[in-house]
């Protein structure tokens, strides 16, 4: 069986096709077509004709078509469930995003990703899409010529190049201290890996092999192919053209002409741009999971930029280096150079999701009203028909019966219903709409929330500011007439301070280390390599030491 991954992107159209074996799999061959710049052209004309003369080599009986939806038309959120059943988890689904949603979930197709089990909870990745996104998919599949066998999502299609997908998800037996519970959160360890394409890059939160998180930015090659026509006042295709061929970051202007100091200000200027952006998703993540940041991986087109990752690694300081995706699959019958790396990531993940098991599924948005039709069906129809008609008469029978018992049950309900309400406005002051079990637990976790923030208000309200540090170290210095000191640095940051400067000897020097250790938290000052630059008789020098701010510990 094969697995055709359809990655229809802003600047071109990647094609992968993956064979199942019975030692596991293989990347037997990839297509790959750069759509037209001209802006007369109609790209949908474009898209349909080259899929459909590309697809009809296929035997579409013997060959899985896997699309996926773009990440900023889907909806991902991390939620813990009490229950590991899936049937269970995809019903409460709907429930469990309505208050996080930017849409309206009765227009929505839900699925789930179950990342991990924990005890007898499972942690997951909660996905929605608009039924029109879908749907739109669907008709562009219906005009190349083929019936998609599943419609899955960009980011946890990605995020299968770093999950064991071929296995089971993982399991916890102790059950957590809990990942749902705001008092509580573990300190997770986490990788990113951006996915920098043409118009958006895709950022996947990853712990372990296990995608813990997935967002989108609106960034990508584009915007510096226009600051670069912008800024030489060229025409688009002609900057996109130079963005493709000799990008790059200097990391060091030493040497470096006039021109091409201004074209790697133009690229890094429009960068920074994208890390403003990153920050946010870094800062969510950090929120959300409790999450520290190890390392960032990049790759797609234009993260192939000269010295990207190095100034990443600057802006954010957090190591960021480009990623070999080919390396890390075992079975690959083309070329593994770092080019078809960069932009064959979101295809293979898409054709691995055609050929995952059902121990580990794939997301699938064909469900409910765009369900596939089974045409098995009618063939069992014609053989059992009348036998099913004889066992619906039965059933209408036992309905029934079943009606007057469900009847008592639902005005059990209905009485729950307004105990619940009537307690709702006695407690919490919840009325109309408000006064559901939603309702409630949100008002809950609003109060917890608020007595959480007042306590750590209380645990800064009597901080040392930085004048109050600056005014000690002032105090603590030797007089005037006993050391000779010129200031050049002075940093302050949470309770660790640097000063650099200058004075006449290395007396003076002992003198001062000797009158600043007092003030220290811990009696300690560490002498470091200065960055500044030598002085005829003077001595640099560079101490760093650790200070009180007065902070109260919070307990819980």
């Amino acid at each position: 069986m094969k697995s055709l991954g359809i990655d229809i992107g802003s600047r071109s159209i990647k094609v992968v096709e993956m064979q199942s074996t019975t030692k596991g799999f293989q990347v037997s061959q990839f297509f790959e077509h750069v759509l037209s710049t001209n802006p007369q052209s109609d790209a949908e004309l474009e898209i349909i004709e080259y899929l459909r003369d590309l697809l009809t080599r296929y035997d579409h009986s013997q060959t899985r078509f896997i699309m996926g939806l773009r990440q900023d038309r889907v909806a991902i959120r991390n939620k813990f469930f009490p229950f590991s059943d899936r049937i269970k988890i995809y019903k409460s689904l709907a429930f469990e995003l309505e208050e996080d949603l930017p849409f309206s979930s009765d227009n929505a197709v839900f699925d789930a990703k179950v990342i991990r089990t924990v005890g007898g909870g499972a942690e997951v990745l909660a996905c929605a899409a608009p039924k029109v996104h879908v749907q739109n998919l669907i008709d562009r599949a219906k005009d190349i010529g083929i019936e998609p066998t599943l419609i899955s999502a960009e980011g946890t299609a990605f995020g299968n190049l770093f999950e064991r997908w071929n296995e089971p998800p993982p399991t916890t037996v102790s059950n957590p201290q809990n990942y749902d519970m705001t008092e509580y959160k573990p300190v997770r360890h986490v990788k990113l890996v951006l996915n920098i394409g043409h118009t958006r890059t895709l950022v996947c939160a990853i712990e372990g092999s296990s995608v813990i998180g997935v967002r989108s930015l609106l960034w990508g090659g584009k915007n510096i192919a226009e600051a670069i026509a912008k800024k030489y006042e060229i025409p688009y295709i002609e900057a996109l053209r130079e963005l493709q061929t000799k990008a790059f970051i200097l990391t060091n202007k030493q040497g470096a002409t006039f021109d091409q100091v201004t074209f790697s200000e133009t690229i890094a200027k429009c960068v920074r741009e994208m890390t403003r952006d990153l920050q946010l998703s870094i800062l969510e993540f950090k929120s959300e999971f409790n999450a520290e940041i190890m390392n960032i991986g990049l790759t797609g087109g234009t993260a192939q930029i000269q010295n990207l990752g190095p100034f990443l690694t600057q802006a954010l300081e957090i190591p960021a280096n480009r990623l070999a995706i080919l390396d890390t699959i075992p079975n690959v019958a083309f070329e593994r150079s770092q080019a078809n790396s960069a932009k064959l990531g979101v295809a293979i993940g898409l054709a691995i999701e055609g050929l995952k098991k059902p121990r580990n599924p794939a997301i699938n948005f064909l469900r409910g009203e765009f369900a596939r039709e089974n045409h098995q069906f009618k063939v069992i129809w014609e053989k059992w028909g009348h036998t099913a008609k004889l066992a619906t008469a039965a059933l209408l029978v036992l309905f029934v019966y079943s009606y007057l018992r469900e009847d008592f049950a639902l005005s059990l309900a209905d009485r729950s219903q307004e105990v619940l309400k009537t307690q709702a406005k006695n407690v919490a002051n919840l009325r109309g709409r408000n006064a559901t079990e939603a309702g409630i637990k949100k008002y809950i976790r609003e109060n917890k929330k608020r007595a959480a923030d007042l306590k750590t208000l209380a645990s800064v309200a009597n901080m040392n500011s930085a004048l109050d540090i600056m005014k000690k170290v002032t105090d603590a210095s030797p007089a005037k007439n006993a050391v000779t000191l010129d200031v050049r640095t002075f940093n302050i940051r949470d309770t660790h301070v640097t000063l650099e400067g200058y004075v006449n000897t290395p007396q003076e020097l002992s003198l001062l280390q000797k009158s600043l250790s007092n003030i220290t938290s811990d009696g300690q000052i560490k002498s470091q390599t200065p960055g500044l630059g030598t002085l005829p008789g003077r001595q640099a020098f560079s101490f760093s030491f650790n200070v009180d701010r007065g902070i109260q510990k919070v307990t819980r």
